[in-house]
């Protein structure tokens, strides 16, 4: 093999370097920002987001059971029921007296909630009254309203890595392919989706060789530097075999994660965690939500996809739960009544889920509106009482230490405390 630097090409030294995983760089490589030593933000609180995109049925995850009108309105096969073969889960502390249980694939779910670390939300989401997938997650995940607001150049995200103090070696991650618009413009954050495939090795032949072709590309300079720092950073606190290859990541002892995509995602996002890198924000996806038909198996599989995952992640974090909190939310709900095709169609209002440890969990919050014709929206969908907003801003002012949620939402503010922490 030829030793020669000038032979090696950029992308054939990365494609040996990350093997078959994804590092992406929001903002570009020559705009990556970070500091050079993660310590000082080691033990930051981390912010963990999980979007739902596809439209969550809400209902069909959490409902008043014995409602006449949820009842009324819907197929068996597509409502929560209180017997039968597989009846919800019963819990405490619903939004009004009535009887409110969860799915009964999200059992994983409900042992956080009984143990006072899930606090559940229901009838939130973006007021605007958009049905459209792209606008109301382009809207969300912006952090606005309004979709006279679409021109604004950043995402929520990276507006809160921005107010942050300090910052680490990696304080912002999407542990999918490509960087959510949520972490749009951020100069502080990498997509990763695979640790387990970094081959790089710390070789000093080939980190010569590749700040080399930075050098001579149009992504030469300090930036394209820093990501190869960040590359080699990562890879010095990836465990090794002894042939010095990358080691598969061992959770928690008694920890075992689902085999799912979403279930890696996680699991990722664990091991930065635990790496100190500075983790301060992680955004992850989990799709086909969107449940026009075949809503009564597809929904199981997704609520147990998600809650089994969910589960394992949070008993893989315990060292870290202190300073963690989780946020789930999807771009709108689904209707209330069924359609004609075993599914729900685009509806309004929905379930929102925080978990962490300093969490008022075990119990809903928030205004619950009801489900006569007259108190749904457009009278066909739950209505909204909790701007999406609301649930961010107040995670962000007590649990993100600096966060200025003014500049995280501009132009928003809170009418209430929902007494989430």
């Amino acid at each position: 093999m030829n030793t020669n630097a000038h032979s090696l090409t950029r992308r054939a030294l990365l494609r040996g370097a990350l093997g078959t995983s994804c590092l992406a760089l929001g903002g570009g490589i020559q705009r990556l920002a970070f500091a050079e030593d993660s310590s000082a933000a080691s033990g930051r609180d981390l912010l963990v987001t999980i979007f739902l995109r596809g439209g969550c049925d809400g209902l069909g995850v959490l409902a008043p059971v014995d409602d006449a009108h949820y009842r009324a309105a819907r197929l068996a096969s597509l409502r929560i029921v209180e017997k039968g073969e597989r009846p919800g889960l019963a819990i405490k502390n619903g939004p009004t007296d009535q009887d409110w249980r969860l799915h009964p694939d999200a059992a994983p779910l409900r042992e956080l909630y009984e143990h006072g670390d899930l606090a559940l939300i229901h009838a939130c989401g973006l007021k605007n009254g958009t049905r459209s997938h792209f606008d109301a997650q382009d809207m969300m995940e912006r952090g606005i309203n309004e979709q006279k607001h679409l021109g604004l150049g950043t995402g929520w995200l990276t507006r809160l890595l921005e107010t942050l103090p300090g910052t680490g070696m990696l304080p912002g991650l999407s542990a999918d392919g490509a960087m959510p618009v949520s972490l749009l413009g951020s100069t502080h954050a990498a997509a990763i989706t695979n640790l387990q495939d970094f081959n790089y090795y710390g070789d000093d032949r080939q980190m010569r060789a590749l700040r080399l072709m930075h050098a001579q590309s149009s992504e030469k300079g300090a930036g394209g530097n820093r990501m190869l720092t960040l590359l080699q950073e990562v890879t010095k606190k990836l465990p090794k075999k002894p042939d010095g290859s990358v080691a598969g990541y061992v959770p928690a002892k008694g920890v075992t994660y689902p085999e799912n995509e979403f279930s890696n995602a996680l699991r990722t996002v664990a091991q930065l965690a635990k790496m100190e890198m500075g983790l301060q924000v992680a955004a992850l996806n989990y799709g086909d939500w969107d449940t026009h038909s075949g809503q009564d198996y597809r929904l199981n599989d997704l609520v147990a996809n998600l809650a089994g995952p969910l589960h394992a992640f949070y008993a893989d974090i315990s060292a870290q739960r202190q300073r963690t909190t989780i946020v789930i939310m999807s771009e709108f709900g689904r209707r209330l009544k069924s359609n004609e095709s075993g599914g729900t169609d685009h509806g309004h209002g929905n379930l929102m889920w925080v978990l962490g440890s300093g969490i008022k969990g075990g119990r809903c919050h928030g205004t619950w509106p009801g489900l006569a014709n007259g108190q749904l929206d457009e009278h066909a969908d739950l209505a909204i009482t909790t701007d999406y907003r609301e649930v961010l801003g107040e995670v962000l002012q007590a649990r993100m230490r600096g966060a200025d949620v003014g500049k995280v939402f501009p132009g928003f503010k809170a009418g209430r405390s929902l007494g989430l922490v």
